[in-house]
C-alpha cells in the first residue's frame, strides 16, 4: 500500500514537529481499518489511577410475606470477593531520519506508521483473547478459581458452574445444553436466578461457519429431518478470533455490561514524539505508540464455555 497522496505531495518538505500531524493522521487512519473485537466482548472502564478494585456484595434474601401491621425483615447484604487490577504499560516505537524524507522514502515512512498502528491493535486483541485461552486454567475470577469452572463458590457455601459438566465440541446438542445451563446455573447467594441472556457465541475461525449454520439455519443442523431450528430464535451473534489458541474451545457471553469481563483503561492507545525540538539533536524523529491498561475478570456470571472434547 503506497503512502497517502497528502503525505507525498503536500508534506514532502516537512520534517520534525511539522511532520507529526501527518504521522498521526496515518496512525489513526490505520487503526480505523481494524475494528476492535475485544470491545464487543469486554466492558471498557476508564480510570485515572494505578490500581482499580472491584468489591462484590451478594443478593438480599427473597421477599417474605408481610402481615397487616407487621414489621418488615431487614437484612444485610453479604460481602463477596474482591479483586485488584494493577495497570500495565505497553509500547513500541521507531525513528524516521531526515535523510528518509530528503530521499523521498514516503512509502517506507507511511508503512512504518501503519505497521506500528497495526501492532498496537493486534497486541490489544491478543491480550484480550488470552483471557479466554486461559479461562479454564490460570485466569481467575474474584472467587479465586478459574474463570470457567464447575465450582464457583458463594458465601453461603453454595456453588454454581459456568462450563459444561462434561466438556464437548461445539454441536447442536452441546449448544442446546449450554444455552439451558446459561439460563439455570447463574445463581446468587440466596438462590436468585440471574436472568442473563446469551448474546455472543465466541469461536475459533475453524468453527465460525459451522457456528453460523447452527444459529442461522432455518432448519436444525446436523440432521436430515426438517425440524425447525430453535437456535435461530435465540438472537446469538457469532464472533470469531484467530487469537483463540484452542480451535475446539467455544464460549457463550452475555451482554458485556452483565459479565465480569473488564478492560480497565488508564490510557488508550496513543502516539507520542520526542518533544518540542523533535529531531534537532539526531536529525531523526523518535515516534512511539503506547497504552496503559489491565484486562481481567471480576465475577464469573454471564460467561459460559467448553474446552472441547
Amino acid at each position: 500500500m503506497s503512502a497517502p497522496l497528502a503525505m507525498r505531495n503536500q508534506y514532502s518538505d516537512l520534517f520534525g514537529s511539522s511532520m507529526l500531524p501527518v504521522l498521526e493522521e496515518l496512525f489513526v487512519a490505520e487503526m480505523a481499518q481494524h475494528p476492535s473485537r475485544r470491545e464487543q466482548l469486554f466492558k471498557v472502564v476508564g480510570w485515572d489511577r494505578d490500581i482499580w478494585q472491584s468489591s462484590e456484595i451478594h443478593d438480599l434474601d427473597l421477599f417474605n410475606q408481610v402481615g397487616e401491621g407487621s414489621e418488615y425483615d431487614f437484612k444485610r447484604t453479604k460481602q463477596g470477593a474482591s479483586k485488584t487490577f494493577e495497570m500495565i504499560k505497553y509500547g513500541l516505537g521507531f525513528s524516521v531520519s531526515e535523510e528518509m524524507v530528503d530521499d523521498g522514502k514516503f512509502d517506507m515512512i507511511g508503512d512504518m506508521v501503519r505497521k506500528l498502528a497495526r501492532s498496537g491493535v493486534e497486541s490489544q486483541e491478543i491480550q484480550a483473547m488470552s483471557i479466554f485461552n486461559n479461562a479454564f486454567t490460570t485466569e481467575t475470577s474474584a472467587d479465586g478459581v478459574s474463570v470457567l469452572n464447575t465450582a464457583h463458590t458463594l458465601p453461603s457455601g453454595a456453588t454454581f458452574r459456568n462450563k459444561l459438566s462434561v466438556d464437548a465440541d461445539l454441536s447442536e446438542s452441546s449448544l442446546q445444553t449450554a444455552l439451558s445451563d446459561f439460563e439455570t446455573q447463574f445463581k446468587g447467594d440466596t438462590g436468585i436466578i440471574y436472568n442473563i441472556k446469551p448474546r455472543i457465541l465466541l469461536v475459533h475461525p475453524d468453527n465460525k461457519r459451522y457456528a453460523m449454520e447452527l444459529i442461522g439455519s432455518d432448519l436444525k443442523a446436523d440432521t436430515p429431518n426438517n425440524n425447525m431450528n430453535s437456535l435461530k430464535g435465540d438472537g446469538l451473534v457469532v464472533v470469531s478470533s484467530p487469537h483463540l489458541t484452542d480451535a475446539d474451545a467455544w464460549f457463550l457471553l452475555g451482554d458485556k455490561a452483565e459479565t465480569g469481563l473488564r478492560i480497565i483503561q488508564r490510557k488508550p492507545l496513543e502516539t507520542k514524539a520526542a518533544g518540542a525540538d523533535v529531531g534537532f539533536n539526531t536529525d531523526s524523529i523518535s515516534y512511539k505508540a503506547r497504552y496503559r491498561e489491565k484486562i481481567g475478570v471480576t465475577h464469573a456470571y454471564g460467561v459460559f464455555g467448553s474446552s472441547g472434547a
